[in-house]
């Protein structure tokens, strides 16, 4: 179960969007199959757990009405100009049923090949999945301590957690350790990540 625990009550039509914020409260709605429930969120709650970093793959408890739901954030809006939280909009789930999110990717480690002068580039930040709730994770780490140069992490090298499906098409690259242009210059042999994408399909 999540360990964030958010305040909430029902938010009645008639109340005015920008009082609710002057009020500390943030207007919300919580949703799923087709049911929507209007309801406010405590505002500083909402700002510390923002101010930490947040996704589609975190689990969230929303009280209200003398009831628990769980949910994750699926879109929220910003102000332009100073970027206060406006709206937030909470999917909820329902334990038993997959569902379909992003999880971040979190590269863990020094790479081998930095140290020996290579370049990490990354292409890929986050991975679209459906997975049962009990299987989510804040964030899928991916260990890149051993990559020399040349080397390239594919979606399909990473270890996703049980009964979870990557709904992006095809293989694509996460990352790869490149071979610097003076490196290449001097007749280093380089394996593209193309090359190497062809030899894995």
């Amino acid at each position: 179960m999540p360990d964030i625990v958010i305040t909430a009550e029902e938010r009645q039509a008639n109340e005015n969007a920008s009082q609710l914020r002057k009020n500390g409260w943030i207007p919300s709605v919580i949703s799923s199959h087709g049911k929507t429930t209007n309801i406010k969120v405590n505002a500083k709650q909402m700002h510390d757990l923002f101010s930490h970093g947040i996704s589609e793959s975190m689990l969230i408890d929303v009280e209200y009405g003398g009831k628990k739901e769980t949910a994750f954030i699926k879109d929220y809006q910003i102000h332009p100009v100073n970027d206060s939280l406006l709206h937030v909009d909470f999917f909820r789930i329902t334990y038993g049923e997959k569902i379909r999110t992003n999880i971040p990717l979190v590269l863990v480690g020094k790479a081998a090949g930095i140290k020996e002068g290579g370049v990490l580039e990354i292409f890929l930040h986050e991975l679209e999945i459906e997975t049962f709730p009990r299987f989510l994770k804040p964030q899928l780490d991916i260990d890149i301590s051993a990559l020399k140069i040349g080397d390239t992490v594919f979606v399909a090298d990473i270890e996703l957690p049980p009964e979870t499906k990557v709904l992006n098409e095809g293989n694509p690259i996460i990352c790869q350790i490149s071979v610097p242009a003076r490196m290449t210059s001097e007749g280093y042999e380089e394996t593209t990540a193309e090359e190497k994408k062809d030899t894995k399909d």
